[in-house]
């Protein structure tokens, strides 16, 4: 089968190949492992600022797409037109959703090649041209429970199905066993792209309360991303430069496993999501959770159950319940816990993983 893969995020050029961001180009490996020819299409963006690390045609994985132009009118023109041959040439094409090609699917329906839809976000998944998308799709993914139920009631049909989730831990690495140790700092961890959606500019500020408060504590900011010389600005701004720790990003397992082991909180106070990785490797690793509930979080996660609930753009509402955190830690810990028995039943051994499943699909149906 030839897969024609559409990431939403650009081809990142790198010692003579195109990086995505690895958990992406893991799965494109994986669909290429079962049999499929995979080619990834996209705009090539030249970054220093990326957290792509997967190199694609190292790993026989096809890459076709065009530079990026300054007129983005231009851009997204040319990108549309330079599709149609990859759509005629192959058999099924996929779409991670929303997206930047989000008329796509037209050009799929018109050309009579069924498509995918792998819906990961919010952002204007329930506008009239996502739901012909979905009507006319051959078959659909989705992050969590929320999204799937949502899709199949648009459409009026169970199409959607929700994935295993797309991250490097299995349930062999849930920990049942850690151990909660007083340490002199509280430690706070943020990882994950850095963005000013993902709350960050929010969280540096709550930081800052607790530190005038005279609370002893450290925040380690994991991960990478445009917005990286604002935070390092908004970090010297506040004096912040003895307890905020800019790690950058970090790919090698057991370091992120540490930071995880070594957090007494997860933070995630982002303003819009599908259903974050970070959630699920925060409950393997039994690190406490502190949340929005936007997206396809509140699916899964429940508020003083398996995690601490905030409110999207709120400095406050992060102030109060990190206090919250600090002073009842022994409530963080049994959510915690919580949190070990929610993403176990998650990450069941015996489920599809997300390529093989979609393999499974357009395998067995899609030769007709």
């Amino acid at each position: 089968m030839k897969i024609l893969f559409l990431d939403n995020s650009s081809l990142t050029p790198m010692e003579g190949d195109f990086c995505i961001d690895n958990k992406t180009g893991i799965f494109a490996k994986e669909l290429h492992s079962l049999g499929n020819e995979v080619t990834v299409y996209g705009q090539k963006v030249v970054t220093v600022d990326t957290t792509h690390s997967y190199k694609l045609k190292e790993n026989d994985i096809k890459v076709v797409g065009l530079n990026r132009r300054k007129n983005k009118l231009l851009n997204y023109f040319l990108l549309y037109v330079r599709i149609i041959p990859e759509i005629i040439k192959n058999d099924f094409i996929y779409i991670f959703y929303p997206t930047a090609y989000k008329f796509v699917p037209f050009l799929c329906w018109c050309f009579r090649r069924r498509y995918g839809l792998y819906i990961r976000g919010m952002q204007g998944i329930d506008d009239r041209v996502s739901h012909w998308n979905y009507k006319n799709a051959y078959t659909i993914f989705t992050v969590s429970d929320y999204f799937s139920s949502h899709v199949n009631q648009v459409i009026n049909q169970k199409l959607a199905h929700t994935i295993r989730p797309m991250i490097p831990f299995t349930d062999k690495d849930i920990v049942t066993d850690r151990v909660y140790k007083v340490k002199q700092k509280f430690t706070i961890l943020f990882l994950g792209r850095l963005d000013r959606d993902k709350g960050i500019v929010e969280l540096l500020h709550a930081i800052k309360a607790l530190n005038d408060k005279n609370y002893s504590l450290e925040l380690n900011l994991v991960g990478d991303g445009s917005f990286m010389q604002e935070v390092k600005k908004i970090v010297k701004d506040l004096e912040l430069e003895d307890i905020v720790n800019i790690r950058g990003a970090v790919f090698d397992l057991n370091r992120i496993k540490k930071f995880y082991i070594q957090a007494d909180v997860f933070v995630l106070p982002t303003y819009h999501e599908g259903f974050p990785r970070t959630l699920y490797e925060a409950m393997i690793f039994g690190t406490p959770i502190i949340t929005t509930f936007v997206g396809g979080i509140p699916a899964l996660m429940e508020n003083r159950i398996n995690c601490i609930e905030i409110k999207p753009k709120s400095i406050e509402s992060l102030l109060k319940q990190l206090e919250f955190a600090i002073r009842n830690y022994d409530n963080m810990i049994s959510f915690a816990k919580n949190g070990t028995t929610t993403v176990s039943k998650i990450l069941n051994p015996n489920r599809l993983s997300h390529a093989k499943h979609l393999s499974k699909i357009i395998s067995n149906e899609c030769k007709s």
